[in-house]
């Protein structure tokens, strides 16, 4: 972790140069930070928010989007980050890590960080206002999709939410290479069905395209202003980390585990982890070649 000194003092420009410093992990891991920066910056540039801003950002994890979104809105303004997770989930920084490296730099004081379920919390503040409400890369996160919902229908409600921006992964490959990531995104989904609603603690716990979130924020009242289909930076590990854990003997372990009383579904996941291990052998450096699959970005406003 570095501490304030290390950080320029200055308001941080949109770049990836700038923004480099204030990534909450180890800097030796160049390819890492820079490739899930880029990924974020190359989306929230397009979306161009307004300096000054209010912004609450639904899942923000370790922050890897926080950081940009707090350059974007500048010194005038704020992102509220609210996240139901646990504060000794993820790695290799877990979220309590992160979020407390990046509080200590001079982008600290324009984020506060809030754990809470996002529904309960909009409930509670119901005279809290946003110029922009950012879910990125969170969707999958929830427990069950009718969360998801839920939430499009508080923003509505109680908050003045202007613009709702909204980036996951698209379920849509790109190239021979992100194949097995859309493979593998299918196999997790399939697994954590299984376990029953809360139980999960995976990356993917509900799995929703772009169609369906739009299909059901339009049936709360969100009106679809634009979207774009984003390839990712291809040292975006998403996809290759994905794979590489559908590959471990955990995976089978845990479909034993889970699924051991149901040869059925015991097979089928099976048979799902050989097709994602199978479509990574005909790319050039087999698993560690897993490229991440399309990003779809979408913008709804409230007329």
């Amino acid at each position: 972790m570095q501490s304030t000194a290390h950080h320029p003092p200055l308001d941080p420009p949109l770049t990836l140069a700038a923004l480099r410093p204030f990534y909450p992990l180890d800097p030796k891991k160049t390819s890492i930070i820079t490739s899930e920066l880029q990924h974020r910056l190359t989306i929230i540039q397009k979306w161009n928010l307004t300096p000054g801003s209010r912004v609450l950002e639904i899942g923000p994890g370790q922050g890897d989007c926080t950081i940009v979104l707090a350059a974007a809105v500048g010194e005038t303004g704020h992102v509220d980050a609210v996240d139901p997770g646990s504060l000794d989930y993820g790695a290799p920084v877990t979220l309590g890590q992160a979020q407390s490296a990046l509080s200590n730099t001079t982008l600290g004081p324009r984020i506060t960080w809030i754990q809470a379920d996002p529904a309960t919390y909009l409930s509670t503040h119901p005279l809290q206002t946003y110029d922009y409400v950012i879910c990125f890369h969170s969707l999958w996160y929830f427990a069950t999709p009718s969360l998801i919902p839920s939430l499009f229908r508080h923003l509505l409600t109680n908050h003045t939410s202007p613009r709702l921006l909204i980036a996951e992964h698209a379920l849509q490959a790109h190239s021979l290479a992100s194949v097995p990531h859309v493979l593998a995104a299918f196999a997790r989904a399939a697994l954590e069905v299984e376990r029953g609603e809360g139980a999960s603690r995976a990356n993917i716990r509900s799995l929703v395209g772009p169609g369906w979130i739009k299909e059901v924020a339009g049936l709360e009242g969100w009106v679809l202003r634009g979207e774009e289909v984003v390839v990712p930076p291809r040292e975006l590990s998403h996809g290759r980390w994905e794979v590489e854990m559908l590959g471990g003997e955990g995976f089978v372990v845990d479909v034993e585990g889970v699924c051991g009383g149901d040869e059925r579904k015991v097979g089928l996941l099976r048979g799902m982890r050989d097709a994602v291990l199978g479509s990574a052998e005909g790319i050039e450096g087999g698993v560690k070649g897993v490229e991440s699959m399309c990003v779809w970005a979408g913008e709804f406003g409230t007329e």
